[in-house]
């Protein structure tokens, strides 16, 4: 904890209750938080919180007093209203009980203890682990607590005290990663550690237990369809949650917590994650995307499990959370690989068989043997769509080229919303070692289709004329080299009846044999309103042959 000396206020919660508890040290009276402070800053602290102390004391009194005069005047006034009517309701109770059967009398409910003793939450053996990779890896306490009460337990937490020797260092508070925790059901938690500290130990306990303020027996929730996948050193849970009650209840509240196993059943990592959607109405659907932290990164996974929490919401809006018994479901192996290049999307991952894109459908054309502006070589290539009526969305891949056997570096390709059947969209292999280069390979990413006539919007675009120019460049002010270039001009028109918003052109340059020879993207057009056209003029280098027609490509929001 740190103190603010200019309004002598805890630095964690705010509070301006501080109390001493020891020589140099100081206590925050709301959270808890300790700091230890040095020899003149602690007298100084203290003169000036006595100070406040008296000050607050002597507002503190007058307004008492004030309040004292007030209320004097209104009780003696409440208390001869009260008498009034409980002697009235009493005397109509006695003349109503005496003329009822006592049977039909009513009974008092007895007081319900609702205290939950702590010692129900039962800690397991705390684990130091890295959380993070590389430099930026961050000490964490993880600890897993069982529910022994016998009772839902509404986000119970746990405070550890970390001490090096017999000197206390710091203490640190979380609560469980789940809204509700089931009887019977675990659930890992990770605890901050003191960072550049020497803890040898620390001492555990749980803070106050209590049960969901409204709470009831359904169903249990499970996700329609979930994927695990994992990029590198990153593991995503992807999964799609269903409101499939016809006539049920609105749900809200949802979060999700997963958790990543060992061959030995040993916790290596878990993540809490929510609905992308606060409410869910009968019928309808929403889909959870989150990150699983990674610990103990030598140990492979060997098995996962989800589990999820919810609400219903009546007509009202009020909420009550759902108990339901057996909500861990558990799957045995480790998570899908994709490669970290990949950028895959929340829909694309949930598609059903019947949404997805065939990746076959989709082709690489022969790459073309090109040069650069300075004469570095390069490669183009062409990605065509062969279906004959699917649209393919959000295409995407990664071409991973080869000398040999050796990897010599990866294209990513990106860029593009929709493919439509036989349409071809360039793309660069960039010059980086091109000389050793020998042969490719393409991962696709998932991707979705979409029938005719698809998401964009028509447009009609001209080339109206091209001009072959001769460039140079200067390079390292030492060595001069030439190319080619061609102008392109022409216009978009919009033979609609709405305005087409960002519009993306891509110019294509091929030679007479319809190879690609050069291309560049236009993304600079304004918004085209109906019937009228936008000029474009762009500038294309000539990487390969000399050009003998343009092609174009483009996309609408």
């Amino acid at each position: 904890m740190t103190i603010d000396l200019q309004t002598l206020k805890c630095g964690e919660c705010g509070s301006s209750v501080l109390k001493r508890t020891g020589l140099n040290e100081y206590t925050c009276g709301h959270c808890g938080s300790v700091t230890l402070v040095e020899d003149n800053v602690s007298d100084r602290l203290e003169r000036v919180l006595n100070q406040v102390k008296s000050e607050a004391g002597r507002q503190l009194a007058a307004e008492g007093a004030l309040r004292q005069q007030q209320m004097l005047r209104k009780v003696g006034i409440g208390v001869a209203v009260v008498l009034g009517v409980v002697l009235v309701a009493s005397v109509a109770g006695l003349l109503l009980d005496s003329r009822r059967p006592d049977s039909a009398r009513p009974t008092v409910a007895a007081f319900v203890d609702r205290t939950i003793p702590v010692d129900g939450l039962k800690l397991g053996e705390p684990r130091q682990v890295l959380v993070g990779s590389g430099t930026s890896a961050v000490p964490k306490l993880l600890v897993v607590a069982r529910n022994e009460t016998g009772k839902p337990l509404s986000r119970p937490g746990i405070r550890a005290v970390y001490y090096d020797g017999e000197t206390r260092l710091e203490e640190r508070s979380e609560t469980l990663p789940v809204s509700v925790l089931a009887p019977g059901e675990s659930a890992p938690v990770l605890i901050d550690m003191p960072r550049g500290k020497n803890t040898t130990r620390q001492a555990l306990d749980v803070q106050k237990l209590a049960e969901p303020y409204r709470a009831a027996e359904g169903p249990r929730m499970s996700f329609s369809r979930v994927r695990l996948v994992q990029q590198g050193d990153r593991v995503r849970l992807v999964g799609r949650i269903v409101n499939a009650q016809a006539d049920g209840p609105t749900i809200g509240g949802i979060d999700v917590l997963a958790t990543l196993y060992d061959d030995a059943g040993q916790v290596i990592g878990f993540g809490h994650g929510y609905g992308q959607s606060n409410e869910v109405k009968a019928g309808a659907q929403t889909s959870v995307d989150m990150s699983i932290a990674r610990f103990g990164r030598a140990a492979a996974v060997a098995a996962w499990d989800y589990r999820i929490g919810y609400d219903t919401i009546d007509a009202s809006g009020v909420r009550t959370a759902v108990l339901s018994a057996d909500r861990v479901v558990r799957t045995a192996g480790g998570p899908e690989s994709f490669n970290p290049e990949l950028r895959l999307g929340t829909q694309d991952l949930l598609a059903e068989d019947s949404e997805r894109f065939d990746e076959k459908q989709l082709e690489l054309l022969p790459l073309v043997d090109g040069r650069n502006n300075i004469q570095q070589r390069l490669f183009l290539g062409e990605l065509v769509n062969r279906s004959t009526d699917a649209i393919v969305l959000a295409p995407g891949g990664v071409i991973s080229r080869f000398s040999g056997s050796k990897a010599h570096g990866t294209t990513n390709i990106t860029g593009l919303a929709y493919l439509y059947p036989g349409e071809r969209f360039p793309i660069f292999l960039e010059p980086e070692d091109m000389e050793r280069f020998t042969s490719t390979r393409i991962e696709w990413k998932p991707m979705r289709r979409a029938a005719l006539p698809g998401p964009r919007k028509p447009l009609e675009v001209k080339v109206t004329g091209t001009k072959a120019e001769l460039g140079s460049v200067l390079l390292n002010f030492s060595q001069r080299f030439t190319y080619k270039s061609v102008e392109v001009t022409g216009s978009v028109r919009n033979p609609g009846t709405a305005i087409v918003g960002k519009v993306r052109l891509w110019v294509s340059l091929r030679d007479r044999n319809g190879q690609l020879t050069g291309f560049k993207l236009v993304d600079n057009l304004p918004p085209v309103a109906p019937g009228e056209s936008v000029p474009f003029q762009v500038n294309v280098e000539q990487n390969g042959r000399d050009f003998a027609s343009v092609a174009t490509l483009y996309q609408t929001e």
